[in-house]
């Protein structure tokens, strides 16, 4: 295998960018904290984590740093969690404050101005020392633990040098209990939030932990869900607005992603329901932001054009076929009259095949796309290529198909995963009682459905009953005389088959072909695949009028009661030998039967289904 396409491109990236960006030297270490003075400089690590759990790792990614103002973010989330939206609201604002972080001033309403400046994290520290107690650290360190997917643990030396010069950040605690923001003990409110500034992490833990908050709380490592995706939104929204200091404002007209940096070096970044980033610098610029790890944020969302407010999507893409069914016909092999019932009927029923995410916009597209239906008998819509319906999708069409009376009738198919919004969609859609709502698993039963009512509803009535008479209307049989025809009866076995049964294996041999008087036979793959249906007045297991030395190529399974015509190898060369016109006659029309079904795959791939 090629050396080059070993190492993914997204890591090529940050490898580029590690080295690019090392030579930046302006900025230093934190210094009014005496134990970040001393850290070395020169470190620095990106880590990058996809909501799929895949980490690409450079430099000194994992080297632990205190995580500092970026536990702000995750304690907050913690709060809400624990406590609700607005049990949190009511002690701490959501605006920018427009002062420095450890600004001693509250809002008007003597509230902190939002959870990203000290004095809004110390309320919210005093919010968990309320509802946890004496086990608030544990609770703190347990949760962010969660949220990196391994045990963190806390750096006494910078805990006990933050201790004794936080006397600004005691300043600001008191001011909140004054204000009533909190009623427990000041100094250990205080020692939990230098706790929680003191906890150990690496650029690869921030990029996990930014990770979860991309896959709506779920942590993409351990594949546990670690907090509620309200949670995770109103903690985001934040970060977006204040995560970064004074710079939030041109971090976001720059870069676009919800972020949090602290002092201790490190920035966590989200790009939602893609991936998390953590960068690791030490040396901080004027406002407190790690210079290196502002200017990686800066590469990254320049390069692969990934500012939340860019979209590249449009409201139509979300239809990706849309046709009728007068050419376009499911596998299912059908008599020549149902066949003629089809042609003539088939654009009556649309299928609409849909693909890719479904947002709002794109949801209301469909309703528009459908409302020109309104004509149609049946409306297939197709999610198989669907990865996910948002939740303004979900409620738009659920608005739209409450409106539709008898006509058309909708038709779904294609729901593969369950943790998708698509499968509660589909619930919302089973306990409506108008419109009807059929589901299947797969495209080609729905459009078999809706054949099989065409033909119910607009079809000749050529069934004969289950005797011998149906025998001529065999189209592999077309064109033999009476005579002929007379010693194919003489020769063929009268079968009766329960619903259920397997009638061909895969690899037996082909020792005979069946005629379907009535029923419904599917056939299958070993690994349950389906391939197409049959239904009366067809035939199968054509293989052995070519050769009976061949293996059948497929499982066959009565679906109904079904009543056959067999005809085996043994008694074919009866026939063949009587009546030797008979095998050409026969061989031509089978060659007519499969260029029909060719020229219904030829129709689905020009269509490109």
């Amino acid at each position: 295998m090629n050396k080059n396409l070993t190492k993914p491109p997204l890591l090529e990236f940050l490898e580029k960018i590690h080295q690019s960006v090392s030579v930046y030297t302006s900025g230093s270490p934190a210094d009014y904290i005496p134990e970040l003075a001393i850290v070395n400089p020169d470190q620095f690590g990106i880590a990058l984590t996809t909501v799929d759990g895949i980490t690409h790792s450079v430099g000194d990614s994992s080297v632990e740093f205190t995580i500092q103002s970026i536990s702000k973010a995750f304690v907050y989330s913690l709060a809400i969690e624990k406590l609700g939206s607005d049990e949190v609201l009511k002690k701490i604002g959501v605006e920018p404050s427009g002062e420095a972080f450890n600004s001693i001033r509250l809002n008007d309403e003597n509230r902190p101005f939002n959870p990203m400046v000290n004095s809004g994290a110390i309320a919210c520290t005093g919010l968990i020392c309320e509802y946890a107690k004496e086990d608030a650290f544990d609770v703190v360190i347990d949760f962010l633990s969660e949220f990196a997917g391994r045990k963190l643990s806390m750096c006494k030396n910078v805990f006990n040098s933050e201790n004794l010069t936080g006397d600004r950040n005691r300043a600001i605690a008191w001011l909140l209990k004054n204000n009533k923001q909190f009623d427990y003990d000041v100094e250990k409110v205080l020692d939990l939030y230098f706790k929680q500034c003191s906890i150990l992490v690496t650029a690869k833990d921030l990029s996990i932990m930014a990770a979860t908050m991309s896959k709506n709380g779920f942590n993409p490592i351990t594949k546990k869900r670690v907090i509620s995706n309200e949670a995770v939104i109103k903690s985001m929204s934040i970060m977006v607005s204040s995560g970064m200091y004074d710079y939030s404002g041109e971090w976001t007209y720059r870069i676009g992603l919800p972020a949090k940096s602290g002092v201790g070096g490190g920035i966590t970044a989200v790009l939602p329901s893609e991936f998390g980033l953590g960068v690791f610098s030490p040396p901080l610029d004027e406002l407190g932001n790690s210079v290196r790890g502002i200017k990686v944020c800066q590469e990254l969302s320049s390069h692969f054009k990934i500012h939340l407010l860019h979209s590249e999507d449009n409201a139509e893409n979300c239809i990706r076929k849309l046709y009728d069914l007068s050419k376009i016909r499911s596998l299912h092999n059908r008599k020549p009259i149902d066949e003629k019932t089809l042609n003539l009927n088939g654009h009556k029923s649309s299928v609409i095949e849909l693909g890719g995410n479904i947002n709002l916009v794109q949801s209301d597209s469909l309703t528009r796309a459908i409302s020109k239906m309104i004509d149609k008998d049946f409306i297939v819509i197709s999610l198989e290529k669907v990865s996910e319906f948002t939740s303004g999708a979900v409620e738009i069409l659920k608005a739209f198909l409450s409106k539709i009376d008898d006509k058309p009738q909708i038709i779904f198919c294609g729901l593969r995963n369950q943790d998708l919004i698509i499968s509660e969609f589909y619930e919302d859609l089973s306990e409506s009682a108008d419109p009807e709502i059929l589901q299947f698993d797969n495209l080609d039963r729905a459009i078999e459905w809706v054949e099989n009512q065409i033909i119910s509803i607009c079809g000749e009535n050529a069934e004969k009953g289950k005797g011998l008479q149906q025998i001529m209307s065999q189209p592999i049989l077309q064109n033999l005389s009476s005579t002929e025809l007379d010693s194919v009866k003489q020769n063929l076995e009268l079968l009766e088959i329960e619903s259920g049964k397997q009638i061909i294996a895969l690899g037996q041999e082909a020792d005979g072909i069946f005629l379907l008087l009535s029923g419904k036979v599917e056939i299958a793959l070993d690994d349950g695949k389906y391939l197409a249906t049959v239904s009366s007045g067809t035939c199968f297991g054509e293989l052995a009028l070519i050769s009976p030395k061949e293996y059948r190529q497929a499982n066959i399974f009565s679906t109904t009661s079904c009543s056959c015509a067999w005809i085996s190898a043994e008694n074919l060369n009866k026939i063949f030998s009587e009546f030797p016109a008979i095998k050409s006659k026969m061989l031509l029309n089978l060659s007519l039967i499969l260029v029909d079904r060719l020229n219904k795959s030829n129709a689905k791939i020009a269509l490109g289904t």
